[in-house]
């Protein structure tokens, strides 16, 4: 790629217009060669980009790179000053894990104009103070905090408390921040749902897995865990536990399985000495995969008959 534009993509997430690329001696006939030629590709009508080879990600990663290349296609097509990205979209610029969102749609919030759906992007309108807003990337977006607010009022319960539990994780978002925007959103249609999650999230969640995993907990009627619970043992520190029911003398722990991803012999004999500390405790250990978050009632069964063989091991006490 010509160097001019190759820095001119660098400030726009890799993104370029047919403008610019003409601007510094493209011709047609040559943007139209790269296009056809696999070189460039199409991120909307007269936004390019160089190909990037995303194989050695895994499906979702893959498309988290190509929404923040369309979030910086639609924000190069706007006029400057018109819009602000909000909503998922400022949620993955900023790192904060999303789920079940549409990252088909870029999320973008009107300083003029109306709201509408048109080529793949979604316009909200909406008012923004200074506090509302920041700058990543190169481009005006609503904080971490606004973001979660604004996605909890359209999204299920789960997928938004999935980013609150991140966004609180964060340094630069604090309590604060979400007691001002409740008062802010207070007359929003999905106020009632904003206020649930926000009363719901916790920083000490440390996974998307961990933060479903809650809700299940929750949904399925199970008693409020103690997050991050710390155990020692005669030897020495055991470890950090994702959930505790003291009540129950039961652990269960989010297994996302690729902390064992290298097949490190080395790390599964970590893993099972350390449950076999926390079992000689007299504690119940039980393990949830993501394919069980799949299964709510039968994972909250399985969580309950370890309640039942912890009382069991009590009483035989």
């Amino acid at each position: 790629m010509n160097p001019e534009l190759k820095l001119v993509a660098a400030r726009q997430g890799g993104v370029f217009s047919r403008a610019q690329a003409m601007a510094v001696g493209y011709t047609p006939e040559q943007i139209r060669e790269r296009l056809t030629g696999g070189r460039w590709e199409r991120i909307r009508h007269g936004q390019y980009a160089e190909r990037a080879d995303l194989s050695a990600l895994d499906a979702w990663e893959q498309h988290i790179v190509r929404h923040r290349r369309a979030v910086h296609a639609a924000m190069n097509s706007m006029r400057p000053g018109s819009a602000v990205v909000s909503h998922h979209s400022a949620l993955v610029l900023q790192g904060i894990p999303v789920w079940q969102v549409d990252l088909a749609e870029v999320q973008l919030t009107r300083t003029s104009g109306r709201g509408e759906v048109k080529a793949g992007v979604r316009h909200h309108q909406g008012r923004l103070s200074p506090a509302d807003t920041t700058r990543v990337d190169g481009l005006t977006t609503t904080t971490i905090a606004r973001a979660v607010v604004e996605s909890a009022a359209r999204t299920s319960f789960e997928a938004a408390v999935v980013s609150a539990d991140a966004a609180l994780r964060r340094p630069e978002v604090s309590a604060e921040d979400f007691r001002r925007l409740l008062a802010v959103t207070e007359c929003w249609p999905g106020s009632p749902a904003i206020r649930s999650v926000l009363a719901f999230a916790v920083p000490l969640a440390e996974s998307a897995g961990e933060s479903r995993l809650r809700v299940l907990m929750r949904n399925e009627g199970l008693p409020p865990p103690v997050l991050q619970a710390a155990f020692n043992d005669a030897a020495g520190f055991v470890g950090r536990v994702d959930f505790y029911f003291p009540d129950h003398n039961t652990v269960v722990e989010f297994d996302g399985l690729k902390k064992y991803a290298d097949g490190s012999r080395e790390a599964l004999i970590r893993e099972k000495l350390r449950e076999d500390r926390l079992r000689a405790l007299g504690l119940e250990v039980v393990r949830v995969t993501w394919a069980d978050l799949l299964q709510p009632a039968r994972t909250a069964t399985h969580i309950r008959q370890a309640f039942d063989r912890a009382r069991r091991t009590r009483l035989a006490g």
